[in-house]
């Protein structure tokens, strides 16, 4: 929707015959939102002579494409490299870009169990993938750490009864 001005939508809107919603919360400038749409781009446009909201338009439509392609790209190396026990095989993934690691990790924790992943506990999966010595495992969300057991990794249980939450 960055591509589309409130002036479009709303013509758009009275050429339908529809009423557009004014949310009050667009108003409020204590939403970080709203500054930097009411103060910040406009600043922009006026410094940098316009043309700012059109590449931000653009850039975001690059970035759906790439984003796009690398989830491709991640489930293929994710049919590939998660084996029939849940287990994570090691050199499948090791190679690839941490771009296409980290999203592999994360669908497969989080379809063993795992909660929420922070930008740390990928950072940690991840190095768990080269580790020669050192840490062997990550705690995350879940009740569930991720444990380097050879060639594999494995989602194993930190709750006393084995089942995660």
């Amino acid at each position: 929707m960055l591509g589309v001005t409130r002036e479009t939508t709303e013509a758009a809107c009275r050429a339908a015959g529809l009423t557009p919603w004014q949310d009050p919360h667009n108003r409020d400038p204590a939403f970080t939102r709203v500054r930097l749409r009411r103060e910040v781009l406009p600043l922009l446009e006026e410094v940098l002579g316009g043309g700012v909201r059109a590449a931000l338009g653009r850039t975001a439509q690059l970035l759906a494409q790439d984003l796009d392609a690398l989830d491709a790209i991640a489930a293929a190396v994710s049919m590939q490299a998660c084996n029939a026990d849940g287990s994570l095989d090691i050199a499948a993934l090791a190679e690839q870009p941490a771009a296409v690691r980290t999203r592999v990790l994360r669908e497969w924790a989080t379809a063993g169990g795992a909660g929420p992943l922070t930008f740390d506990h990928l950072t940690r999966m991840d190095s768990l993938l080269a580790a020669r010595g050192g840490s062997s495992q990550v705690r995350v969300a879940g009740g569930l750490d991720v444990v380097r057991d050879g060639p594999v990794l494995r989602l194993v249980s930190t709750r006393p009864d084995g089942a995660a939450s």
